[in-house]
């Protein structure tokens, strides 16, 4: 599932940010597959384990709710994988503002979309003592088709990046939750189609901490994977605050995205109850 930035819709694709990620091997297909590897940094690895106004890790609810789902959990990775299947199971939701909600928010709200889940997961994760970022990539509109009516080619779409063991994995199998991944799977089959509904066929639907893992595409379809790397941030704040500041801003474009959410959210709720 895809992170919208709402100026996006209007305007389409984000300049690139960042340099291309690592990613071994030489054979296209290994191309943001289980061998996905996120770029290492040099700068301060402090900086991903930074608390900011979205994230508010350090809230007690947030502290708590990490400390209650990993306290059977030993390591990193089994600790990653607990925050995980909690955000995961959230039902799937689109948010009015996905790069303006605090991970608080996304907590009370229940719910969530590829944006507000990524913060929460983020917030988790950074309570914990575990790196995490988020990652921006810019994919097809094609694979959101029959959830959201876009103008633009290409649209953002975000995943976490956990670093484990030293290697930094990408993960988006928790936007969608289970039962509507599965709904959107029988959907683009009836249609014998490869990408719609948010997810990929052929995308993964579970992340098991030792591999990456990613439902919105896949490796072996060249034509789903990423156009253009915009880079890994932060939060989701600090690539909005980028982004914005080169797109056209005010009512109008909140207007466009409230709509396009509201229409998209019963589409969301006709999916899931098999009639989309």
């Amino acid at each position: 599932m895809t992170f919208l930035n709402s100026a996006q819709l209007l305007t389409g694709p984000a300049n690139s940010l960042a340099d291309g990620v690592f990613i071994p091997g030489s054979n296209p297909n290994e191309r943001y597959g289980p061998c996905y590897r996120g770029p290492a940094e040099a700068a301060d690895p402090q900086r991903w384990l930074g608390n900011t106004l979205l994230l508010l890790h350090d809230h007690p609810k947030i502290r708590l709710l990490a400390l209650r789902l990993t306290q059977l959990e030993g390591g990193a990775m089994r600790k990653a994988l607990a925050c995980y299947r909690f955000v995961r199971d959230l039902p799937f939701g689109w948010a009015a503002e996905p790069g303006a909600t605090p991970s608080i928010k996304v907590l009370a709200t229940g719910m969530g979309d590829g944006a507000t889940k990524t913060t929460l997961l983020i917030s988790l994760l950074r309570s914990l003592g575990i790196p995490a970022r988020a990652h921006v990539v810019n994919l097809s509109s094609s694979f959101l088709r029959g959830l959201l009516r876009l103008e633009c080619e290409e649209v953002p779409h975000v995943f976490c990046e956990i670093q484990i063991e030293g290697q930094w994995l990408g993960v988006d199998t928790y936007v969608m939750d289970v039962q509507l991944y599965l709904k959107a799977r029988t959907r683009l089959i009836c249609e014998k189609r490869s990408c719609g509904y948010g997810v990929h066929l052929r995308g993964q639907v579970a992340w098991t901490g030792t591999s990456s893992s990613f439902c919105a595409f896949s490796s072996d379809d060249l034509v789903s994977l990423p156009t253009k790397d915009l880079g890994v941030f932060g939060d989701l704040s600090e690539f909005t605050t980028t982004t914005d500041a080169r797109s056209p801003s005010g009512w109008a474009r909140k207007q466009h995205w409230a709509i396009a959410t509201s229409w998209a959210n019963r589409r969301v709720r006709r999916l899931r109850e098999g009639c989309a």
